[in-house]
């Protein structure tokens, strides 16, 4: 499988109802952008991260790190491996410093360690080509774009996404959102 090198480049509010987020993922090989939806807690870690600054208390991904780094093992480079029912799947490649392992991880948690440890980030080819975008000077924003009302086919689609992942809370809003359509 071929990879390209992606970097983060921005978290835009999704929705402005709720606390969905979209983590903004660029390939400058090919001047495309990948939008992922994250929650909140991952954009406010990601954002953290990115402005170097310090969480009162040891977040979650500074826990996985401790954790490596008492098995002396190193994380070498964060890929996202596919897109499947609009989740990215995501790989940890961590070493002993003689063989590498590969960890599964939902891709805005592998984009946190990647950046606190400063690792490369790929994306497989086949992702970027069905998940990226060339932005253009006349394009809507995303974020703009994003808080529009969706149809009652797409938010069902989300809905079962986030029972899946028993993401409760999240599915809530949706289910609010599609009552709301359907009295309109």
């Amino acid at each position: 499988m071929n990879y390209k090198k992606v970097y983060p480049t921005e978290v835009l509010q999704g929705f402005t109802d709720t606390a969905m987020f979209v983590l903004m993922l660029y390939d400058p090989m090919g001047d495309r952008k990948v939008p992922v939806m994250i929650g909140e807690h991952e954009a406010e870690m990601i954002i953290l991260e990115q402005e170097r600054q310090q969480a009162k208390r040891p977040m979650t991904y500074q826990l996985i790190l401790s954790i490596l780094d008492a098995f002396a093992l190193t994380l070498k480079l964060v890929r996202i491996d596919r897109f499947e029912e609009g989740i990215f799947y995501a790989t940890l490649i961590v070493s002993d410093g003689f063989n590498d392992k590969e960890i599964d991880a939902r891709a805005s948690d592998a984009v946190v360690l990647a950046l606190h440890q400063s690792v490369d980030i790929e994306m497989a080819e086949q992702v970027l080509e069905e998940t990226g975008f060339t932005p253009k000077d006349n394009d809507i924003e995303l974020g703009t774009h994003l808080s529009g009302e969706k149809s009652i086919e797409e938010l069902e689609e989300e809905l079962r996404i986030c029972e899946e992942n028993e993401d409760y809370e999240q599915a809530d809003e949706i289910m609010k959102k599609i009552a709301k359509l359907k009295e309109q």
